[in-house]
């Protein structure tokens, strides 16, 4: 028996000794160096390129994720963000949060870069999507719209066979977007084969960034390097593993209602997590905040940031890695 676990000992020490070295090999692409602002409303938070967009957005970015409280709460969490600083925002139809952004962002409008997404597998449904969020949002125009959860080879296939894409390239040719692009979280090889399309006009991607996800299936390893080779802006989502890293039980897909560890902060700090994710090679990391204390704290530690050196993201990676591979802190990976 003894026998047996030192081979899986020896097993996952290669796996941790190949996925350390695979980081390593990334460390050519410093992470992009922030810059200093203000606009006509006060201090704005640092700011980095956008990949081929040429879009200049604050490291946080307030996330529309399902916040689950009234109109009025999720109101005073998107002025918290404005306040602080935030002039990027992401959400999409599917969170029915638009409303509460477009009630607070419209008077803000040109100070900020407001991007949502559609989860359609047609053309119509696209557009009807498209019109509804313009219409939520408060806006005649997105700066980035995205395609939401591509999640498998056939719903990427559905949705490029439905036109989907076609609908998002024309209504860019009509003003509606500025950019266009995707977001994905279940299985990093569609979004690296996505990238490889070099579909038009294909800008953006939207995927998870966290100290968890070099352990298994990484979109770290196998597509931030895809996307800094063809200059597609990168925009980091699940910091701390939709609320994974915190002990959040499970709510939707594989593993619903299961429980999950803390590993924030039995394990490492927040300050650790969120500063891991700001070293990586990404343009903006999406809070899904869902208090105005929680925008308060993100931004006070976005604007603390200090880049991690390599040796430190191994570390902490290394003190995660049991407890990754062992549950469900990234139920979403495969989950469709």
């Amino acid at each position: 028996m003894k026998k047996n676990s030192d081979h899986q000992q020896e097993i996952n020490r290669r796996k941790f000794l190949k996925m350390a070295a695979t980081l390593a090999a990334m460390a050519y692409v410093p992470a992009f160096e922030p810059t200093i602002k203000s606009d006509r409303w006060g201090s704005v938070l640092p700011t980095r390129k956008l990949g081929k967009t040429g879009l200049d957005v604050t490291m946080f970015t307030l996330g529309g994720g399902p916040y689950n409280t009234n109109m009025q709460g999720e109101e005073a969490i998107v002025e918290a963000a404005f306040k602080g600083g935030c002039r990027f925002f992401e959400t999409a139809k599917a969170y029915r949060t638009e409303p509460a952004f477009g009630n607070v962002l419209e008077p803000y409008r040109k100070e900020i870069i407001l991007s949502t997404k559609s989860g359609a597998f047609d053309a119509e449904t696209l557009n009807r999507d498209l019109d509804a969020s313009l219409k939520a949002l408060r806006t005649d125009y997105l700066d980035i719209y995205l395609m939401h959860n591509v999640s498998t080879m056939e719903s990427l296939k559905r949705k490029l066979d439905g036109g989907v894409f076609d609908a998002m390239l024309k209504a860019k040719e009509e003003g509606k977007i500025r950019h266009i692009g995707f977001s994905g979280h279940s299985d990093c090889k569609v979004n690296s084969y996505l990238i490889d399309m070099k579909l038009p006009d294909l800008e953006v991607m939207l995927v998870p960034v966290n100290v968890i996800d070099p352990v298994k299936d990484s979109f770290i390893i196998n597509t931030l390097p895809t996307a800094i080779d063809n200059n597609i802006g990168i925009m980091a989502m699940k910091p701390l593993g939709g609320g994974a890293m915190m002990g959040a039980d499970i709510t939707w897909g594989e593993g619903k209602g299961k429980k999950r560890p803390r590993v924030i902060p039995d394990i490492i700090g927040m300050k650790d997590a969120q500063h891991f994710v700001y070293s990586m090679p990404v343009s903006t990391v999406s809070y899904g905040c869902t208090s105005v204390e929680q925008v308060e704290e993100d931004i006070a530690l976005a604007k603390n940031y200090t880049l991690m050196t390599k040796s430190d993201q191994d570390a902490l990676i290394k003190k995660v890695t049991d407890i990754a591979k062992n549950n469900f802190l990234e139920h979403y990976k495969g989950t469709l």
